[in-house]
């Protein structure tokens, strides 16, 4: 009996680099009325852009679609990153290894020295520095800002805290009662200053030498030159 041939069947297409978008990968796309979250959600760390950036800038020119695809990718990249508020200069990198200052007044700079701490184990240091930072912005008198000066306390200040940070025990007296007599801007200047101290004289130094910072700094060695100006400032 004679068959008639079938219909080819179309073949499903395999999900590659192309099914996720540029916006997706780096969570650039926030949500607006006109556009809905985006379908997949990634958590991107400094290192992350840093090594990623770099293997598109060494990756070897090749034909068909993938290498369409990764040209596309690349200068996406580049334009986001040269307009970002978050990727250094090579000038702003520099400056890291001069002053430990001008690390911390870096959100790209803070971010990628927590992830060094996380290493670590000593995350705990930058991010009670950071809520001091944030504290300093609230206003005084306010039941919100006496109820926020209590939680720092509790949660980095007080012995046995949950992350609790290395502060001498005069430090950590006059914290408390600088808490007690009222929360002002100025409530944890001196715990904060002491932190701060404690980092810039020892993870610092060793940050210097760890592959994260180097990394960034061969970043810029392999081709990839950041933007031109310091914009990741806070």
């Amino acid at each position: 009996m004679h068959r008639s041939p079938s219909a080819p069947s179309t073949p499903t297409p395999s999900p590659g680099i192309t099914d996720v978008s540029f916006d997706d990968l780096f969570l650039l796309n926030r949500p607006t009325p006109n556009r809905p979250p985006p379908s997949r959600r990634f958590t991107v760390t400094p290192s992350d852009i840093i090594g990623f950036k770099r293997r598109l800038v060494q990756h070897r020119p090749c034909r068909g679609p993938i290498s369409r695809t990764l040209s596309y990718l690349r200068s996406k990249m580049d334009l986001a990153l040269s307009t970002s508020s978050l990727y250094p200069s090579r000038e702003d990198v520099r400056q890291w290894e001069k002053s430990f200052d001008s690390l911390l007044n870096n959100k790209f700079g803070c971010a990628l020295f927590r992830q060094f701490l996380k290493k670590e184990f000593s995350d705990e240091n930058m991010d009670f520095w950071l809520e001091c930072e944030e504290f300093k912005k609230m206003k005084d008198g306010k039941k919100s800002t006496t109820q926020k000066a209590i939680e720092i306390y509790s949660e980095f200040v007080a012995e046995h805290a949950p992350k609790e940070v290395n502060l001498d025990s005069d430090t950590r007296a006059a914290t408390r009662a600088a808490v007690e007599a009222g929360c002002k801007p100025d409530t944890f200047a001196l715990a904060q200053n002491r932190v701060e101290q404690l980092m810039s004289k020892d993870s610092y130094r060793r940050f210097l030498r760890d592959r994260l910072f180097l990394d960034l700094l061969e970043s810029y060695d392999t081709g990839d030159n950041g933007p031109s100006t310091s914009s990741a400032r806070n």
